[in-house]
């Protein structure tokens, strides 16, 4: 790093200032979700606006960050961070050991999820002001109880996603160590200055990204400008093994499994195994359980096949990390802002295959530094085999057309039943007639969606579980697109036409 921002990362007011401002701006949000509509300096900012800036731009925001700036957003920006500091500033908490809880983090990361899904989230003021209300509350109380930013690093499900992601960062905190050798007061650890690291970090060792959250109190407090950011080799600290835990990794394969169940084939790939007659957020649950269930199964026993079966499977879930990573990039930042950038079906498909070339590629070097040779061939063949499955099956586009089902005429004064599920509509295609009154019957089979024509001005919020019905009267001839609009879905596959004669 240049001394220029060596000088700016030692200011006392840095990056706290940049957090408040940050603050400021989602009280300003949480305000007009509140009230809907706020007029500011003559510009009138609408909840939809609110909703926009949070989940469209927000939301993929930190997977972009995570990957270039390691945790920044943690250290710089987040404002539950400055509400648990704060917490902590008032009264001294209790130090929590977590040793014998380690894996709590990940497991209220998939609770949040789930709720995310039953709730509406993306779509909902009312759920979005509560969870934002919720967390920065959370964050606050845990700051009172607990010491040393406890909500950061064992509660907060967006901290626990970057950490486990900042391993494959361009950027991290390191140490020169030949001066942390002759270094006899360690102010890096006693907090002369900034106070102590919030996350336990044994600074003059740092090796990796994971727990550090870029807080600054190690620069600010070490007299010799031993601690800095700096470019690190993306990934060097899973080659080395560095910090690597069984719960971790197991974090990382279900969430391989998760992303199965954010794709419409996927979701019906899982669906073809269940032979109970449930709905709602039940038919939801199950679809999670499955997906994540079976693959930590066959992850098991792929590594009790190959040996020591905690090793193994430790490392096995390290050396997915990257091809886990690319899934994720392009489920969040397409499917959230994808749909705002109206970019064609076939041009985002081959975006996809590099991000999953890049992620194959990337796993593979991993396997190959943390296996024997037989291992690596076993682990190869595991990641070609989930590689071809995204590649040829769910990923919608030149690789793999999909074939839409046959399209269903609605007759005058007829009542048209679809089907919404997660992730898509059946029938895929309606034809209608123009200036007939169209009246339709949607049974949402699963969780919370949408039903949205732009057109035709319809936008229907259909509960999980539900029977909806609604009416429209199309006006003009053409070929439109039906939708649902939470962000994520449509890209996902949840989408039909709707063909105006």
């Amino acid at each position: 790093m240049t001394s220029l921002t060596q000088k700016l990362l030692k200011k006392q007011w840095f990056p706290n200032s940049l957090r408040i401002l940050t603050l400021l701006f989602f009280i300003f949000l949480i305000l007009v979700l509140y009230y809907e509509v706020i007029k500011l300096f003559n510009n009138y900012f609408t909840s939809y606006w609110a909703l926009f800036i949070i989940w469209t731009l927000w939301w993929p925001f930190l997977y972009i960050s995570v990957l270039f700036f390691s945790r920044v957003w943690c250290g710089f920006l987040c404002p539950l961070g400055l509400a648990n500091e704060y917490g902590d500033k008032l009264r001294k908490g209790k130090t929590i050991n977590m040793n014998k809880w380690s894996f709590l983090p990940f497991v209220l990361f998939f609770v949040i999820v789930f709720l995310e899904q039953i709730s509406g989230l993306f779509l909902s003021n009312t759920v979005t002001l509560i969870f934002f209300i919720l967390f920065f509350s959370t964050a606050f109380i845990f700051g009172l109880l607990f010491t040393r930013w406890s909500f950061c690093k064992y509660i907060c499900p967006i901290g626990v996603l970057l950490g486990v992601f900042s391993r494959l960062s361009f950027l991290g905190l390191r140490t020169q160590e030949e001066k942390c050798k002759v270094c006899t007061t360690r102010d890096c650890l006693t907090g002369t200055k900034a106070g102590f690291c919030p996350t336990f970090i044994s600074v003059p060792f740092i090796k990796n990204n994971k727990d550090c959250l870029l807080c600054t109190r190690c620069i600010k407090n070490c007299p010799y400008d031993s601690p800095d950011l700096k470019l690190v080799k993306p990934g060097k600290e899973i080659i080395d093994k560095v910090n690597f835990s069984l719960n971790e990794s197991l974090f990382i394969i279900a969430i391989l499994g998760l992303t199965f169940t954010l794709n419409s084939r996927g979701v019906q790939f899982f669906r073809q195994l269940i032979f109970l007659d449930l709905n709602g957020w039940l038919l939801r649950l199950l679809d999670f359980s499955l997906a994540i269930g079976l693959t930590i199964i066959i992850f098991t026993l792929l590594a009790c096949f190959m040996g020591n079966l905690k090793d193994n499977l430790t490392k096995l879930g390290y050396s997915y990390l990257p091809l886990v990573f690319s899934i994720m990039f392009f489920a969040i930042v397409f499917g959230f802002l994808g749909p705002s950038i109206k970019l064609s079906v076939n041009f985002v498909a081959y975006i996809k295959y590099a991000l999953l070339n890049i992620g194959l590629i990337w796993s593979v070097y991993f396997s190959y530094k943390l296996f024997d040779k037989k291992k690596f061939i076993i682990i190869l063949a595991s990641l070609l085999l989930i590689f071809s499955f995204w590649l040829f099956y769910l990923i919608p586009g030149p690789l793999n057309e999909v074939i839409p089902s046959e399209p269903v005429v609605v007759l005058p004064n007829e009542t048209l039943i679809i089907d919404a599920y997660s992730m898509g509509f059946m029938p895929e295609t309606i034809i209608v007639e123009t200036d007939q009154n169209v009246n339709i019957s949607i049974k949402n089979m699963d969780v919370v969606h949408s039903f949205d024509i732009d057109e035709f001005n319809v936008h229907q919020f259909l509960m999980g579980g539900k029977t909806t019905n609604i009416s429209f009267i199309p006006n003009k001839a053409g070929e439109f697109i039906y939708y649902c609009n939470i962000p994520g879905h449509t890209e996902a596959g949840m989408w039909g036409k709707i063909i105006v004669k």
